[in-house]
């Protein structure tokens, strides 16, 4: 069996309100909406939880606001207050990994069609998604990190399998 792959998703900054509820600073490209219902671990871990549940994430006045399962009072708040929240990697939609190219430089790409693509080898950060720079057979293939795109991140295989758009690969490009 191999080691799952957590991935920092949030940061918690401050209390918000007297019941509990944590006010975050995401480290992922969209809404932390993925994260109800879900486990997720602190670090550094306080004393008396291991992991928390997420019953319920929204939007605040000034960010992403969570609420766990285990926590219902102020007090309890914040003694998470300054703690990363961990999530199993395999729960995060890949257009929502956070922006930490680190993770994914060296990982093989295949396209379902098209077979293997080559390695990732940069992260461009764009305004609206990332874009990895991808080298192989078909030589530079610039892959924009999007849902309709990436279909899997295998961290333990250390592969991406992508569906590619038309046009993505130098020779379908228009002339």
């Amino acid at each position: 069996m191999s080691p799952l792959e957590y991935v920092s998703v949030a940061k918690v900054l401050r209390t918000h309100g007297l019941k509990g509820e944590v006010a975050v600073a995401s480290a992922t490209a969209a809404s932390l909406s993925f994260l109800e219902g879900e486990s997720v671990w602190l670090v550094p871990p306080p004393a008396a939880a291991r992991t928390l549940t997420v019953s319920a994430v929204r939007q605040g006045p000034r960010g992403p606001l969570i609420r766990f399962s285990e926590i219902h009072s102020i007090d309890a708040a914040s003694n998470l207050v300054g703690r990363e929240i961990l999530a199993d990697a395999s729960i995060i939609p890949a257009a929502d990994l956070p922006q930490d190219d680190s993770q994914v430089v060296g990982f093989r790409v295949v396209d379902h069609a098209r077979g293997e693509l080559g390695t990732v080898t940069d992260t461009i950060v764009t305004g609206a998604n990332d874009v990895w720079v991808v080298n192989g057979p078909f030589g530079e293939v610039l892959i924009p990190v999007i849902d309709d795109v990436v279909d899997e991140i295998d961290f333990d295989a250390r592969r991406i399998t992508v569906r590619l758009l038309d046009g993505l690969l130098p020779e379908e490009s228009p002339a």
